[in-house]
């Protein structure tokens, strides 16, 4: 069966509930609007409809010339103009308009309201679900210590945050607590990680579009940084975002501006930034990669976070945490780490941090044959005698060659996941940092049964 054409409506008034019309109707299948006309040239709904490309005039007369037209809606109230509509309207087409116009813009209105509160509550609960499994864990380091006190005392301000750490420090944990301890802790907390879009996307990711802003654009459709309005908006890896974009995130945090792709008209936008990096983006202002004016806008208030190496002696305290998370993810009942097993995790230097460490304690979880994981469930990497070249009698009898063979396949398999712990899981920059093709980089990631997405920050 053939599908209906669809309804051609022209659109009398442009005003706020001539703008509402035209947002609801304009991308549905199964409406036309072919013009949207008011007598104020400033009404909000002609500007609207000139960004999607539709006609627009002083006056609906030009336009009821169409006999094809199956529904006039007035929304102007103007009793007048409803006789004139209703005189000069070709004899098939339905005229809507007074009462009636109302009703429909009412029942449009508690619509968009419900729609909007039903993506903000689910913004709400994705965010309540995170926060719960991504708690701030501060020990018992003097430096953490004082972090904590930092995060305490900026919390509740507006106030713009640069974290910076190495990969893996918890970064995004840090954003989600100094997000939970603000006055907008129940409007939605929206992560942009600036690495996972291409220069030509990024745009788009953060300020959104215009329906026909580009090919495939269908329908209007919000920016990230929309999304986060009246909450928070977290940029992960703001070191690595495109020249262009930084003078748009620029005016955004200086205005409180944004202007979707597409469209000629700016809209107000209040969140709050939280921004992070683990490059130095003082040397990065002075290679010309980062721009100097956006630095000193992000860097009112710095967080400093140490690497897990200079923190040892809280390594047990999160080992224990990864383990009891590790626990309920694997549904395996391990709640022991043997005193050795802990002295060999202080004593590894942790390049990639804290995300590199809830790896290691969830696959010593997976290994592990009864409740107590042992410096034997974890990589050789970290193991004593590894470096040395240590063997026990049963590995001895191998001969050499099979040695040799098992040394460098454990050799890749931990450089890899040095790699990828450094890149946070982005295998392009990770093949980057081996200096090999990112082909021969995928290639032994299959070949060793390692996960990149394992090593990704959504999984710390």
């Amino acid at each position: 069966m053939e599908d209906p054409e669809p309804i051609r409506m022209l659109l009398v008034g442009a005003g706020r509930a001539g703008l509402l019309f035209l947002r609801l109707f304009q991308p549905h299948e199964g409406v036309v609007i072919t013009a949207v006309v008011d007598r104020d040239p400033n009404a909000p709904g002609l500007a609207a409809a000139r960004e999607r490309g539709l006609p627009t005039g002083p006056s609906p007369l030009p336009f009821l010339e169409d006999r094809s037209l199956d529904l006039i809606v007035n929304v102007t109230g103007s009793a007048a103009l409803q006789d004139l509509l209703a005189q000069r309207k070709p004899p098939k087409t339905e005229l809507l308009g007074g009462s009636a116009a109302l009703l429909l813009w009412t029942l449009l209105r508690e619509y968009e309201e419900k729609a909007a509160l039903e993506g903000r509550f689910e913004l709400i609960e994705r965010e309540l679900a995170r926060h719960k499994e991504n708690a701030f864990l501060v020990g018992n380091d003097p430096r953490m210590l004082e972090l904590s006190r930092q995060i305490a005392r900026v919390a509740p301000t507006p106030t713009p945050v640069l974290i910076l750490g190495e990969t893996g420090t918890g970064k995004e944990v840090i954003a989600r607590a100094l997000h939970q301890n603000s006055p907008s802790r129940h409007r939605p907390l929206v992560s942009i990680n600036c690495t996972a879009f291409s220069p030509t996307l990024i745009e788009s990711e953060l300020f959104g579009y215009v329906k026909g802003a580009f090919t495939g654009a269908a329908a209007d459709r919000p920016g990230l940084l929309e999304m986060a309005d009246g909450g928070a908006v977290f940029l992960d890896e703001v070191g690595d975002m495109p020249l262009e974009m930084q003078a748009k995130l620029l005016r955004f945090l200086q205005e409180g501006e944004i202007r979707p792709v597409g469209s000629p008209v700016t809209r107000k936008v209040q969140a709050r930034v939280i921004a992070a990096t683990n490059r130095n983006l003082q040397q990065a202002v002075e290679a010309g990669a980062f721009r100097a004016d956006l630095f000193y806008r992000l860097n009112t208030f710095t967080l400093h976070v140490p690497p897990l190496r200079e923190r040892r002696s809280d390594i047990p305290l999160y080992a224990y945490h990864f383990l009891e998370k590790a626990q309920a993810k694997v549904n395996k009942r391990v709640s022991l780490i043997a005193a050795s097993a802990l002295a060999t995790l202080q004593a590894y230097d942790w390049p990639g941090n804290l995300r590199e460490l809830a790896n290691v304690i969830e696959r010593a979880v997976v290994l592990c044959e009864g409740d107590k994981i042992e410096v034997r469930h974890l990589p050789l990497g970290l193991q004593p005698g590894h470096a040395g070249g240590a063997f026990d009698e049963e590995t001895l009898e191998k001969g050499l060659a099979a040695l040799k063979t098992q040394m460098i396949e454990q050799f890749e398999r931990d450089a890899l996941s040095r790699y990828l712990a450094e890149c946070g899981g982005n295998i392009t920059r990770a093949a980057e940092a081996a200096k090999i093709s990112r082909r021969t980089f995928h290639r032994l990631l299959k070949k060793h049964g390692v996960s990149a997405q394992s090593f990704s920050p959504e999984r710390s």
